[in-house]
């Protein structure tokens, strides 16, 4: 029976393709035909055929050591291939804003824990409101207060955190499709 595809895992393929991994890495990491990874890059727009995609091939000779080195920077950093190593670096050294992969994903990690905390919140305040209404529960104007700006702080710093995050990979994304460098880079 074939691999089934699922929208998650074109969305993680789609992002192992911007991070600049081969097509033939994508396929074989999904269990699909390196057709399907082709089709998928061209219905979003990341095809050959775009417009503003990276085109330049850059050509940089290394001495042996250079080269263990790169790869071994390439295995540290947790890199898809020499491509997206390089990518990157050059992406950094120019002023283009991106995450390797392990940050990211951290990050998005960081980000769905933010989400769960305030749901948890929303909750005991909802549990505390019930029970003050049924008259089983008290609350003073001080703890009213602090839920309250607990509240605040956790929205705020979920929606800035939120943001940063979105900025960064829309940079990022940017950075791999144009030639220029993204404004407020």
């Amino acid at each position: 029976m074939p691999k089934i595809f699922t929208t998650k895992d074109k969305t993680a393929a789609l992002e192992m393709l911007l991070e600049g991994a081969s097509v033939q890495a994508v396929a074989t990491k999904f269990g699909v035909h390196v057709s399907t990874i082709y089709a998928l890059r061209k219905d979003r727009g990341h095809g050959d055929g775009f417009t503003n995609s990276a085109c330049r091939n850059v050509h940089v000779r290394l001495t042996n050591d250079e080269f263990a080195a790169l790869d071994d920077f390439i295995a540290a950093a947790g890199f898809a291939s020499r491509t997206a190593a390089l990518r990157s670096l050059i992406r950094g050294a120019t002023g283009f804003l991106e995450l390797p992969r392990e940050d990211y994903l951290n990050l998005k990690a960081l980000c769905s824990e933010m989400s769960a905390q305030g749901r948890n919140l929303n909750q005991i305040s909802l549990a505390m409101n019930r029970a003050a209404f049924k008259g089983q529960l008290s609350i003073r104007p001080e703890d009213k207060a602090f839920l309250s700006d607990l509240r605040q702080a956790h929205t705020t710093l979920d929606k800035t955190l939120s943001d940063a995050f979105q900025d960064v990979r829309q940079l990022g994304r940017d950075a791999l499709h144009t030639a220029e460098p993204p404004k407020g880079a």
